[in-house]
């Protein structure tokens, strides 16, 4: 699937451009990077094991990446200095599909987070600890065991670390406030359109 690749590519140019920079270096932007830097190396974990062909480790770290990413952009851009505190000494976070949604509300956006959760949720935690829904999708026509999944089921994951890999960059180009990298950023989007949502 060409659109592996593709992903690829675009976390090569993320990375390149997160390189040699900093951000201003307060508890809260420290927490946020590291958790969108923790973000990140997912995505491009489940990547490099789609391109390996494990299926099941990729799929395994679809929560993680969701739940990663939105609390990081949460505490971005909705969280006041009490929330985060009560995040920073407690390790509690609001649930994961109140977060999706408290995004979208402040940003104005499109519920695709949301729609991402609401549409996932039922397996993910089956993926994550190694239930069924992972385990029955490395079985194969006569009885072999090979990861049997639909490439349709790859695409949306692709799809979704996209997005992900899309709005980390853009959250940590606000953080260095750099406006330089908004031509990079405007690429990125054109691109991933074309190879992740136009059929």
């Amino acid at each position: 699937m060409d659109c592996i690749f593709k992903l690829r590519e675009q976390l090569e140019v993320i990375w390149k451009h997160l390189d040699n920079h900093s951000i201003k270096a307060t508890k809260e932007n420290k927490l946020i990077s590291a958790m969108l830097f923790v973000s990140l190396n997912h995505c491009d974990a489940i990547q490099l094991l789609l391109q390996k062909k494990n299926i099941a480790s990729s799929f395994a770290l679809v929560r993680p990446v969701l739940e990663t990413t939105f609390r990081s952009v949460w505490l971005h851009r909705c969280a006041d200095k009490n929330q985060i505190n009560r995040c920073i000494e407690s390790d509690k976070w609001p649930q994961t599909w109140k977060l999706a949604e408290e995004i979208e509300k402040t940003s104005g956006n499109a519920a695709v987070f949301s729609k991402i959760w609401s549409s996932l949720r039922g397996v993910l935690p089956s993926y994550s600890h190694g239930g069924l829904q992972n385990a029955v999708r490395q079985l194969g026509n006569g009885n072999l065991i090979t990861p049997n999944v639909d490439n349709d089921e790859i695409h949306q994951v692709v799809q979704i670390v996209g997005l992900l890999s899309f709005t980390i960059f853009a959250e940590y180009i606000d953080l260095f406030k750099n406006e330089a990298l908004f031509p990079v950023l405007e690429e990125l989007s054109e691109k991933l359109q074309i190879w992740a949502f136009k059929k």
